[in-house]
């Protein structure tokens, strides 16, 4: 039994989708799914009942997870009691990378950082999602070495004004409706904003994306939206079998490698820019440049159309 099986079951637990808790902790959802059946086998008990809604806790899970939450607080305790006799004891520790993520680039990430790790195995990776706003914040202040970020077009920061955090695009979407293939609707050229309110609409629940709806079609309590989620696979089955129009970029490529919906452009549409933050108070360590020159690459290669 592996300490991080017990983070990955308080995570499922509280997530209750495999693929969700997979985007939050980084790894592949097979990885996860692996990692899950080993600590079953470990513990010779079902964790979890499996269905197409989800994952639910059996009567073992629930205690499990109760005693995996009181073991990882003091494996934390541990970790942090030993923190001033490591510093001490290892004056050539490993560098430290800290970088900050926009929620939605968690999609992309995992093969990013897999190919980093095998360059970079000494490195001791801190990765945290926060809002835009706050990675500005934290580059000022030096608390972190690089933000990875999607932007909308519009956004603004003092501290970008100021030319004390400079962000660099890399490659700019704009927002489609997404059909399925089988609508009647696969047909059309272009979408009006006032002809999506016609329709059900699906939305990812983050609320930086609520708010770049928001500044497409206005109030959001006028659209028709019947499903919020942040699961890609719920996102397709409810464009696919409930008709629902779907709006997000090409970026989405996990979505559109189904082969079974449309993009269709809309009139006067908001950008997605993809990029990075960075300070203009310190230059990029080369470990940082490593990371970002991965992160190029791999992003011309899987969202090139």
């Amino acid at each position: 039994m592996r300490i991080e099986h017990l983070y990955y079951l308080v995570e499922i637990a509280k997530t209750k989708s495999i693929t969700l808790s997979a985007e939050h902790l980084f790894i592949s959802q097979q990885g996860l799914s692996q990692a899950i059946q080993k600590l079953e086998a470990d513990l010779n008990v079902a964790l979890f009942r499996r269905s197409r809604q989800g994952v639910s806790l059996t009567e073992a899970g629930n205690l499990a997870v109760e005693k995996a939450k009181e073991v990882i607080l003091k494996y934390e305790e541990l970790l942090e009691s030993m923190e001033p006799y490591s510093r001490i004891d290892s004056p050539n520790s490993s560098d430290k990378l800290c970088i900050s993520t926009t929620p939605h680039m968690s999609h992309y990430l995992p093969p990013i950082l897999d190919s980093f790790r095998e360059k970079h195995p000494e490195v001791n990776l801190h990765i945290e999602e926060q809002k835009p706003d706050d990675i500005v914040t934290k580059l000022n202040e030096g608390l972190i070495d690089l933000g990875l970020v999607n932007l909308p077009a519009y956004y603004s920061h003092p501290l970008l004004k100021n030319n004390l955090v400079h962000f660099e695009k890399f490659r700019s979407y704009e927002f489609s409706a997404c059909v399925a293939k089988s609508s009647p609707l696969a047909k059309k050229i272009m979408f009006k904003k006032s002809e999506i309110r016609k329709y059900s609409i699906v939305a990812y629940n983050l609320e930086p994306y609520l708010e770049m709806l928001t500044r497409m079609f206005g109030d959001l309590s006028k659209l028709n939206i019947i499903a919020k989620t942040n699961s890609r696979e719920i996102y397709l089955k409810t464009i696919i079998h409930s008709k629902a129009i779907g709006i997000t970029t090409l970026s989405d490529v996990n979505l559109f490698r189904e082969n079974s919906i449309v993009a269709i452009p809309i009139k006067d549409s908001l950008c997605l820019d993809f990029g990075w933050l960075m300070s203009t108070q310190q230059p990029l360590s080369p470990i940082s440049q490593d990371l970002l020159g991965i992160y190029k690459n791999y992003m011309t290669i899987n969202l090139s159309f």
